[in-house]
């Protein structure tokens, strides 16, 4: 869908993956709301190899040839772009092509996520948890942005549900097939000990899980939600007191911390959180088990407040306000979310 927009746009570029999409749309909805633009979601008509990828990032540092290598692989742009205020997003793939319609354009770009040496000169903003070194501005927030849709608005202590979110195996975090067959059982004596109602949500990156761990599943009346299965992450997760979450998804567990909920990290090896994780810990946002200790958490909600991400935020952007972006109306108007 690239339907035109006549007033100014908030423009999200993704690729399609829900680690990088959701984390960039919390962002846009905040801008959106305050500055009363609109929101356009411009997916990437195609994804570069992991081989250009690491070679523009390179040449990022080379904006001349930076530039040229992005007018040959970019060629198609958001039939919108010319009503963009700001561009957003996150995920290296989207920040190589964002950063070169950002200079192109002259608009200024937030990216969410860590630099990993791509030349910072190049954006406006990065928005992390943890601070990085870098040379450009920073927004540093509690945790990865997160939509409001996943503050809770009810009380979760009434509630007797409890939601396992499966990631899969990654360089710091290499569960293997049988760790996600021992996670299920433990989470599954989780449930029958305090007698409530289970869910098993898998993600893209899950591997497919054995026959045992899907028959237990059936017999034990644990709702069970592949990646094919269309869901409303948001939805859901604000349905459960206890959230358990593997370590390796840092969107799910950003996620699963805002909805207020109990949110236990389960990882392979409790004595070694890495930095992100040591702050969830610190500011109790968390508890983080191994597998065989999963059940063993005590009742304690996350202390996380909605102001706490929109402050830091909303304080940073005035400033980009105060430099004459944001071209705001104090008249109300019907704003706009489209999807391409």
């Amino acid at each position: 869908m690239n339907a035109m927009i006549s007033n100014k746009t908030v423009i999200v570029i993704h690729d399609g993956r829900k680690g990088h999409l959701n984390p960039s749309l919390a962002v846009a909805e905040i801008v959106q709301e305050k500055y009363a633009l609109d929101l356009y979601a411009f997916q990437l008509p195609t994804i570069l190899n992991k081989k250009w990828v690491s070679l523009l990032k390179k040449f990022s540092n080379f904006p001349v040839l930076y530039n040229m290598l992005g007018q040959l692989f970019f060629k198609i742009e958001p039939t919108n772009i010319k009503h963009a205020e700001m561009l957003i997003c996150s995920g290296m793939p989207n920040l190589i092509y964002a950063a070169y319609l950002a200079k192109k354009y002259q608009l200024p770009l937030l990216y969410v996520g860590n630099l990993r040496k791509f030349n910072e000169k190049l954006i406006d903003f990065s928005i992390t948890a943890l601070p990085q070194n870098v040379n450009c501005k920073q927004i540093i927030l509690p945790t990865p942005p997160v939509s409001a849709h996943f503050t809770t608005q009810h009380t979760l202590q009434k509630q007797h549900n409890a939601v396992l979110l499966l990631g899969g195996s990654t360089t710091e975090y290499p569960f293997s097939k049988q760790d996600f067959a021992n996670i299920i059982q433990e989470f599954i004596h989780f449930v029958d000990t305090h007698q409530l109602k289970g869910s098993v949500i898998c993600s893209r990156r899950t591997p497919n899980l054995d026959t045992q761990s899907l028959d237990l599943l059936r017999r034990k009346q644990i709702e069970y939600i592949d990646p094919h299965q269309k869901i409303t992450m948001s939805e859901k997760l604000t349905q459960y007191k206890y959230i358990f979450v593997t370590e390796d998804s840092i969107t799910m567990l950003s996620e699963a911390i805002h909805t207020g909920a109990v949110v236990t990290s389960i990882c392979l090896n409790e004595a070694k959180p890495n930095e992100l994780i040591e702050k969830y810990l610190n500011y109790q946002y968390i508890q983080r088990k191994s597998i065989a200790h999963l059940g063993q958490i005590i009742e304690h909600y996350s202390p996380i407040k909605r102001t706490d991400m929109l402050i830091p935020l909303v304080q940073q952007l005035d400033r980009l306000y105060d430099q004459g972006h944001f071209n705001t109306s104090t008249h109300s108007r019907k704003k706009n979310k489209v999807y391409a």
